[in-house]
C-alpha cells in the first residue's frame, strides 16, 4: 500500500512538475508561486498544491532572474467586448426600427411574446459564446473546429423547440437565430455587413414588404454569412476554448438578464411600439463604455503594484488600482446612460415619444447589474454571479405580483437593484484588495 501511495505521489509530482514548465516555461520563483499555478491549471486543492510545490521547489537553488514585461493592453480581447456591444446596439435598434411594421403585419401579442422568448435565448447564446470561444485569440478558429457540435446544440435544444411552438415561435426562432449571428459576424469584422442587412430588412417591411419573408430572408442571409464568417477563420491553433461547464453557466448568467428585462410587462416589449428599444440603447452604450474600461485592470494593477511590497499587497485600500478602474468604470456607465437618456427624451418627439422616465431609470439599474455580474463572471466568483442574477429575477417576478405600482418598469427596478445589492458586496471585497486580483484571478505568466 506504501509503495502503490509514492508511485502515486510520484507520478502526481511528474505531472505537476510538467504543469509548472508548460505554464511558467522556467523553474517557480518559489513555492507561493507553484502553488498558484497548480491550483489554477492543475486543479487541485491549496494544501495538495502548496504540498506538491514544496517537493518540486529547492530551497537551496534559486530560479534565475525573469525581467517582467506587461502586454500593454489585450487589444483582440478589448476589440472583442466593442464588437459584441456593437452587435448588441444593432439587435436593439432593430426591435426598434421593426416593432411597428411587425406589429401591424403580425399582431402586437405575436410580436411581443416573441420577443419575451428570443431576448433571454438569445442573451444566453450570446454569453455562452463569448465565454466558450469569443472572448479569445483565436476564438473564431476554436468556433470553427466545434461547428458540427454548436449546430446540432442549436437546432436540437434552441431552433427547433421555438419552430414547433404556436405563432410565435417561428418568429421567435428567427429572431435568435439573427441576434446570435450578428454577434459572432460582428467578431469576425463584418458589423457593417450586418448593419446593411438590418437596414435591408427595415426599408423592406416599411414598404409593407411580407413580414415572414423579410425575416426568414434575413435569417438566412445571417447564417449563410456567419457560416463563412466562421470557415474562412479554420486555422490551426494551440488555445483551447473554455470549459463546457463555465459556459453554460455564462449562458444562464445572460438568460437570467435577458429574462430581468422582459419579465416585467409595463415596460412594453413588442407592444408600446419602438418606445422601449430606443430607452434601453443609452444604458447599452453606457455599460459598452464602461466595460470596454475595465479592460484597463490587465495593465493599472501590475503597474499599480510594480515595487509594492509582498506584506502590502492585499491590503484593503479603496485608492488601489483595481478599485481605481471599478469607480471609474461604474461611473462612466452612469454618466453616459444619464446623458444620453436626456438626449432622447429631449429628442422624444423626433421619435415618436418616449416611455416614462422610469423606464430609462430601470434600463440603467440593469446595465449595472448586466456589467457586475459579468464582471463576477470574469473573476472566477460564478457562484456569486449566479446567486445575484438568480434574486434578482425572483425580486422583480415577486414585486409584479404583489405590489401594483402605476409606474412602467417598477419591478424592472425593484429586480435590477437587489442584483446590484447583491454583486456589489463580492466585486469591492474582492477589488478592494489588488494584490489578490494579479495573484490569484487576471492571470499567470
Amino acid at each position: 500500500m506504501i509503495g502503490e501511495e509514492n508511485a502515486r505521489d510520484a507520478g502526481g509530482d511528474a505531472y505537476a512538475e510538467g504543469v509548472l514548465d508548460a505554464r511558467l516555461g522556467r523553474p517557480p520563483r518559489d513555492v507561493l508561486e507553484a502553488t498558484i499555478v497548480l491550483e489554477a491549471w492543475a486543479g487541485r486543492p491549496a494544501r495538495k498544491a502548496m504540498s506538491a510545490a514544496r517537493r518540486l521547489v529547492n530551497p537551496g537553488t534559486e530560479a534565475p532572474h525573469v525581467k517582467g514585461h506587461l502586454e500593454r493592453y489585450r487589444d483582440r480581447e478589448q476589440q472583442s467586448v466593442v464588437m459584441e456591444g456593437i452587435a448588441l446596439v444593432l439587435s436593439i435598434l432593430s426591435i426598434a426600427s421593426w416593432a411597428t411594421p411587425l406589429s401591424r403585419a403580425l399582431g402586437p401579442h405575436v410580436l411581443a411574446q416573441a420577443i419575451r422568448v428570443s431576448l433571454p435565448v438569445s442573451f444566453a447564446l450570446q454569453w455562452g459564446l463569448r465565454s466558450r470561444y469569443l472572448s479569445r485569440r483565436s476564438g473564431l478558429a476554436l468556433l470553427a473546429r466545434d461547428w458540427l457540435a454548436c449546430c446540432a446544440f442549436a437546432i436540437v435544444a434552441v431552433e427547433l423547440p421555438l419552430v414547433l411552438m404556436s405563432d410565435w415561435g417561428p418568429i421567435a426562432a428567427m429572431l435568435v437565430a439573427i441576434w446570435t449571428g450578428g454577434t459572432v459576424l460582428v467578431r469576425r469584422g463584418w458589423g457593417l455587413i450586418y448593419a446593411f442587412s438590418l437596414a435591408t430588412g427595415t426599408v423592406a417591411l416599411e414598404r409593407h414588404a411580407p413580414a415572414h419573408v423579410v425575416l426568414e430572408a434575413i435569417t438566412a442571409f445571417a447564417l449563410l454569412t456567419c457560416a463563412v464568417a466562421v470557415f474562412t477563420c479554420r486555422t490551426p491553433t494551440d488555445e483551447r476554448a473554455g470549459s463546457v461547464p463555465r459556459a453554460l453557466l455564462a449562458a444562464l448568467l445572460g438568460s437570467c438578464v435577458g429574462v430581468l428585462l422582459i419579465a416585467d410587462p409595463s415596460v412594453g416589449w413588442g407592444v408600446h411600439g419602438i418606445h422601449p428599444a430606443i430607452a434601453l440603447v443609452p444604458s447599452v452604450i453606457g455599460s459598452l463604455w464602461g466595460g470596454y474600461y475595465l479592460w484597463n485592470f490587465y495593465e493599472a494593477i501590475p503597474h499599480g503594484l510594480s515595487g509594492v511590497p509582498l506584506h502590502r499587497a492585499s491590503r484593503i485600500g479603496l485608492k488601489d488600482p483595481a478599485m481605481s478602474i471599478f469607480l471609474g468604470a461604474i461611473t462612466r456607465l452612469v454618466a453616459a446612460t444619464i446623458i444620453l437618456s436626456s438626449v432622447v427624451i429631449m429628442l422624444g418627439r423626433f421619435t415618436r415619444g418616449t416611455d416614462e422616465l422610469s423606464v430609462f431609470v430601470a434600463f440603467g439599474f440593469v446595465a449595472l447589474v448586466s456589467l457586475l455580474i459579468g464582471l463576477l463572471e470574469t473573476l472566477s466568483l460564478r457562484r456569486s454571479a449566479l446567486i445575484a442574477a438568480v434574486a434578482a429575477v425572483a425580486a422583480e417576478l415577486a414585486w409584479r405580483s404583489t405590489v401594483h405600482w402605476p409606474i412602467s418598469g417598477a419591478a424592472l427596478i425593484a429586480g435590477a437593484t437587489v442584483g446590484v445589492a447583491l454583486t456589489l458586496v463580492p466585486v469591492v471585497a474582492l477589488l478592494a484588495r489588488s494584490g489578490r486580483v494579479l495573484a490569484t484571478t487576471l492571470w499567470i505568466q
